[in-house]
């Protein structure tokens, strides 16, 4: 997972059918009405071939990503990250610390929905944000390469702050 410096995470009460504002400290809170239940943390091993379909799909709509499933799987069972799902789909949430200023930054490193083309996890954005406050985060973030949520994403309140252009290294220089 790409990160300045990562912070490790724990889940504290996963697999409870409980509502966590904290990964750490699981606090208790609900900001959703009964329709909408907020995400709720899970231990992976719980509910591995229901990820694993969500990450092989995500993989093969992203080729540049450069992780396996395998990796998700060992970050998560080593508290590096946290798995959250709700009725939506399910997020893989981690913390990372910028080397310079220290900020920390809520990651949303992978979210998947069973439904596509909606906004399911626009529901969850005031969740969200109590997660990042209680983890002491300055900004939540979220990386896809999926051009088309670009003006979504920007008519919610998120600002695009970098694209990333690669090229290959060619051995004939050209």
């Amino acid at each position: 997972m790409p990160n300045d410096e990562q912070e490790g995470l724990t889940a504290g009460s996963q697999g409870k059918p409980t509502t966590v504002v904290s990964i750490r400290e699981g606090i208790q809170a609900n900001t959703r009405t009964a329709e909408y239940s907020d995400p709720v943390p899970i231990d992976v091993r719980e509910v591995w071939e229901t990820v694993l379909f969500g990450i092989v799909e995500i993989l093969r709509d992203t080729p540049q990503l450069t992780f396996r499933p395998e990796d998700v799987y060992a970050d998560l069972v080593e508290e590096r990250s946290v798995l959250f799902m709700s009725k939506a789909g399910w997020m893989v949430l981690t913390i990372e610390k910028d080397q310079f200023t220290l900020e920390r930054t809520l990651l949303i490193w992978l979210a998947y929905t069973y439904e596509k083309g909606g906004s399911n996890w626009a529901t969850h954005h005031e969740w969200l944000n109590f997660v990042a406050l209680n983890e002491g985060c300055s900004y939540i973030e979220a990386r896809s390469a999926v051009p088309e949520l670009e003006p979504y994403a920007i008519k919610n309140g998120w600002e695009v702050e970098t694209r990333v252009y690669r090229r290959e290294v060619l051995q004939d220089g050209c």
